[in-house]
């Protein structure tokens, strides 16, 4: 029997596993793990800038795939692994499968406080650090107990609710041998999904065929079951009218007949229509945020509506609403079922409910036709995002979109109609910079196709040098940045509160005008091409040349400080400690934005 280091056992593992990418920043604690996945393996890896975007770009891999084999990521010590936090605890929320091998010191040194050991509460103890922000997280302490370890964590990762793993390996175990025997993997890449009980099948039928003004909302959870075709399905034997939330945007088309868009604080005026007037609601995938329902303002559960919650994750039924019926199942099992019952029960669409709803879709696309089509100059939020939906359903109309958050919040859910299902938006923990790295990962996913990611200039210039990564790797990316010089939705709503805005505008000492490093030499500088648009006409037509391109492109566009965000529900944070407050429908008079 011969033997090989775990590293190389780790690296070979990876590889008949089917592994594709591997992205990672090279420190002194994880050089065995890198020399064995660079040389040792037909693994594709991508040298990050910074450990963040690392997991950020394995993130955007995962959107687009939803599935295995995993992306893997691979970071150093100390202050190297330190920089994953934020972007790990985006992936625990908003549930993505990735594996993260961070590295370590040896562990003969563990508590001696050597360099960049986490040692004052205990040897090595950085994983606790990551302990409540991702499904499994640890530290390898035999070399030959090392494989198995990493295949349940795997196993964690790829099953039930996706999420990240951080498995960290001593660098001395890294190099020890072990036996090259390796185990088989298959066991632990494979797992069956869990199908709804079929008595709470029966109780959610029997609601629905009751209810006049029922309604579908998803989120990501849709995605990550790749249950776009089943709900599709249900919904067109049901009936049903289909809305989303932002996280759940494009798993359901929105030029369907049934699809009232978004819903939430910036969803559209149907979709919320139907969410405030609904009896029933179906919610599938989602546990319905605040920024999904108005700060718990637009559903009137359970007073006035019933709901129907399923969820893969059981700890997240009820969570917002109690459910009168709650299913603990995949999406795509559980639309499956619910699909057949329904036809056996004869559940038929409410003709009346529909054309209400139809109704007020026409009105409200009436209403913000002016906003759409805008000829404002600074550029308007929503003539951008509506033009960049057109440009992309003309010219790609599968390409991925990734929008970051802030003001984009505001518009690109009801704005930017989705021509295919691959559109991702951090909109759960929203960290700022997130699409300028994860539109990476998703146009490698995509085959090195192009991608487009929205993002505004705050956001771009905390993560924006993941532009470099791209330049390196050739990916025919397009970033558009929206570019206020200022932290516009956190501007608007302090205006709001106290009348004035701290740290928000970014001005040189002693200026009055905002200021902003040039965006396009920037890009420039990181070996990209760089468009600048002052003027609306111009956008669509820079969008077509950049894509054309098919080159690394920023696009810098002027977009107006003067614009409010668009809201479709206005409603209060709580800012008073000593005052109750309770969910439900806002007072009659409410909904209009407060004064400032």
């Amino acid at each position: 029997m011969a033997q090989i280091s775990v590293a190389r056992a780790l690296a070979r593992l990876l590889e008949n596993m089917g592994t594709e990418i591997m992205f990672g920043v090279n420190g002194h604690g994880n050089w065995a793990l890198l020399d064995a996945l660079v040389h040792e393996t037909t693994i594709r890896g991508v040298a990050a800038r910074a450990e963040d975007q690392a997991v950020q770009m394995a993130d955007g891999y995962w959107r687009m795939r939803r599935g295995g084999p995993l992306p893997i990521v691979t970071t150093s010590v100390g202050p190297g692994n330190m920089n994953i936090v934020p972007a790990i605890a985006t992936a625990f929320y908003e549930s993505i499968g990735l594996v993260v091998l961070a590295g370590a010191g040896a562990t003969h040194w563990f508590d001696r406080g050597g360099m960049e050991e986490a040692y004052r509460n205990g040897p090595e103890d950085w994983v606790a650090v990551l302990k409540p922000i991702t499904k499994k997280s640890f530290l390898v302490t035999r070399p030959d107990t090392a494989i198995d370890m990493f295949l349940r964590a795997y196993h964690t990762a790829l099953s039930g609710r996706p999420g990240p793993v951080v498995i960290q390996v001593p660098f001395d175990i890294q190099n020890t041998l072990i036996s090259d025997v390796l185990p088989d993997p298959t066991p632990w890449m494979s797992w069956h999904p869990p199908a709804p009980d079929p008595a709470g099948v029966k109780d959610a039928i029997a609601i629905i065929a009751a209810a006049q003004r029922p309604m579908i909302v998803v989120g990501s959870g849709i995605h990550n079951a790749r249950a776009w075709d089943e709900l599709v399905a249900f919904a067109e034997a049901t009936g049903i009218p289909v809305g989303t939330t932002a996280t759940g945007k494009g798993a359901f088309p929105e030029k369907h007949r049934l699809s009232v868009g978004c819903i939430g604080r910036a969803g559209t005026g149907h979709g919320n229509g139907a969410a405030r007037r609904s009896d029933v609601v179906i919610g599938i995938g989602t546990h319905f945020t605040d920024i999904d329902t108005g700060g718990w303002t637009l559903f009137d559960i359970p007073a006035r509506t019933r709901l129907i919650h399923l969820d893969i994750d059981s700890t997240e039924l009820g969570r917002a609403y109690p459910a009168a019926v709650a299913l603990t199942a995949d999406a795509k099992l559980g639309l499956t079922a619910l699909t057949v019952a329904a036809r056996a029960s004869g559940v038929s669409e409410r003709k009346d409910w529909l054309k209400e709803i139809g109704g007020e879709r026409d009105t409200w696309l009436k209403s913000v036709e002016p906003q759409r089509k805008s000829d404002i100059a600074p550029l308007h939020y929503a003539r951008i995002c509506s033009d960049t939906a057109d440009v992309v359903a003309e010219k790609n109309p599968q390409m991925p979109i990734l929008f970051d958050t802030g003001h984009l919040l505001s518009f690109a859910p009801p704005f930017m109609t989705t021509s295919s299902r691959y559109i991702a938006h951090n909109g759960f923990f929203h960290r700022m910079g997130w699409s300028a790295s994860a539109i990476i990962g998703a146009s490698i996913a995509q085959g090195n196709g192009q991608a487009l990611a929205l993002i505004g200039d705050g956001s771009f210039i905390m993560g924006g040098t993941a532009v470099a990564t791209a330049v390196e790797q050739d990916l025919p990316i397009v970033w558009v940045v929206f570019n206020n010089r200022s932290f516009q939705i956190e501007r608007e709503l302090m205006f709001r509160l106290y009348g004035r805005e701290a740290m928000c505008d970014y001005r040189k000492k002693g200026s009055k005008e905002l200021w902003n490093p040039d965006m396009c030499k920037w890009a420039e500088a990181m070996g990209a091409a760089a468009i600048h648009v002052e003027k609306a006409a111009d956008y669509a037509p820079a969008l077509r040349r950049a894509l054309d391109a098919r080159t690394p492109t920023v696009i810098d566009v002027d977009v107006s400080l003067d614009i409010e965000g668009y809201r479709s529900i206005w409603y209060p944070y709580p800012t008073d400690f000593n005052k109750t407050w309770t969910p439900g429908p806002l007072p009659a008079g409410s909904a209009a934005p407060p004064k400032k």
